[in-house]
């Protein structure tokens, strides 16, 4: 038994050896492993530092308005790293700064963005093509990732405007008030969304708010003489042409407008003063040969006083304007009336009544884009508007959102065609009215 002894301790010493052998060559290894992952690392950390300097150099060209070194640039990285799917989203920002819209968002339709910045700019390749449906969701994401963007608010705010989406627009009009240093702007947005829907109370309230808040008008995003004249005359509309009178002059002081001078005249014939009511009718036919409310003005006071020809005279240069109104068809229609000439008298009372019952078509629809603007008629409505403004593509892409299994009708089957051929619109009088 002892003399097993000796042979099973010496059979453990030489397991202990060769135990230790395979320890210590396990630990160069490992050493080894643990240098070579920590330069592959090295490597790649230096690779995709170097990848994001080199993006960055393109930013900051794009950001400087530098174009002929962000092409340059982009141009490198993209030989340099051929497979990153960022370099096209960088191209087509570069052809938004270069002003060529339609071909960055053909880049960005097939690419996509690869990051936030990338959906701003594809949204705003779409607004300046005025492709308002097309922006107003990309915006929407964009605001998601960057909800204080101030300049994304504002944009998706337009959207909505031309879209008719007041209600909505009138949202992010507030939000913007809301955001520190924009207070101004915001109050700015909202009074001119409320006059849109004709809260014209409302409006006044928040462009009293601009004026208390910035006195000189030196934070606004429009010219001075715009916000005033939109003021004065929000005012004049109310009736409260003896707030209105100093704003408007303070517009006219900065620059003469035939907006503003028309308002003012509104306003002083309302307070009593004809003789200076006409003056700056007269300045606004100067500044605008085509101002319809000031030649109107002009007529009717010509009319009244008994000059019944110089008031023919102010008023007939609108006699084939397409906007004319059916007040000023009615004082034509008085005119000749006066003038002992029938058959002229019974032609301008027909064109009064037809475009009267235009008025009252456009002031339905206008009430119920208001109240149901996400409804079927609604976007065929503001999707003939888009048309009638010229806007086809708009109009095209608003039609195509309506599945073929809504509501038909005639009216809509001879609008799609007109907009596929770029043809004659079929008259709005035909709009089923009573089915809104």
């Amino acid at each position: 038994m002892t003399g097993l002894l000796p042979e099973r301790f010496g059979s453990a010493r030489a397991d202990d050896n060769g135990s230790l052998r395979v320890r210590r060559a396990l630990t160069r290894w490992g050493i080894l492993l643990v240098i070579a992952i920590a330069v592959v690392g090295g490597v790649l950390v230096s690779m995709a530092r170097r990848q994001e300097q080199a993006l960055a150099a393109v930013e900051r060209s794009l950001a400087a308005g530098d174009m002929p070194a962000a092409i340059r640039e982009v141009a490198v990285y993209q030989r340099e790293y051929p497979d990153d799917s960022r370099v096209f989203a960088l191209r087509a920002r570069i052809l938004l700064k270069a002003g060529r819209p339609r071909e960055a968002v053909q880049l960005f339709e097939r690419h996509g963005a690869a990051s936030a910045v990338d959906l701003h700019a594809w949204a705003q390749a779409y607004m300046m093509q005025s492709q308002w449906s097309l922006a107003a969701p990309i915006l929407t994401r964009f605001l998601q990732l960057a909800p204080r963007d101030t300049n994304g608010l504002y944009e998706l705010m337009v959207c909505k405007i031309r879209l008719s989406r007041l209600t909505e627009a009138l949202d992010l009009a507030k939000q913007l008030a809301e955001l520190p240093g924009h207070e101004v702007l915001g109050h700015l947005y909202l009074g001119t969304v409320q006059n849109d829907l004709k809260n014209e109370e409302q409006a006044v309230t928040e462009f009293g708010q601009v004026l208390r808040l910035d006195p000189e008008l030196r934070a606004l995003s429009v010219p001075a003489e715009d916000f005033l004249t939109e003021y004065g005359g929000t005012l004049v509309s109310l009736g409260r042409s003896d707030e209105a009178v100093g704003l408007l002059k303070r517009s006219l002081e900065i620059r003469a407008t035939s907006a503003a001078a028309v308002s003012l005249g509104q306003a002083q014939l309302q307070l009593g003063d004809t003789q200076q009511a006409v003056a700056h009718w007269e300045l606004a036919v100067k500044l605008d040969p085509q101002s319809h409310r000031a030649r109107e003005g002009l007529a009717d006071v010509a009319l009244r006083e008994g000059h019944v020809r110089e008031a023919l005279e102010w008023l007939q240069p609108l006699a084939e304007s397409p906007q004319l109104e059916p007040a000023t068809a009615y004082l034509f229609q008085r005119i000749y009336q006066r003038l002992g000439e029938s058959p002229q008298a019974a032609i301008w009372q027909a064109r009064t009544a037809e475009l009267r019952q235009r008025r009252e078509i456009e002031s339905a629809v206008d009430r119920f884009l208001m109240e149901a603007p996400g409804s079927y008629w609604a976007q065929v409505v503001r999707a003939y508007r888009f048309a009638e403004s010229g806007n086809w593509s708009e109009a095209q892409g608003v039609l195509q959102q309506l599945r073929d299994a809504d509501l038909q009708h005639a009216f809509v089957e001879q609008f799609r065609s007109a907009v596929r051929t770029r043809g004659a619109l079929p008259p709005l009088k035909e709009i089923p009215i009573r089915l809104f």
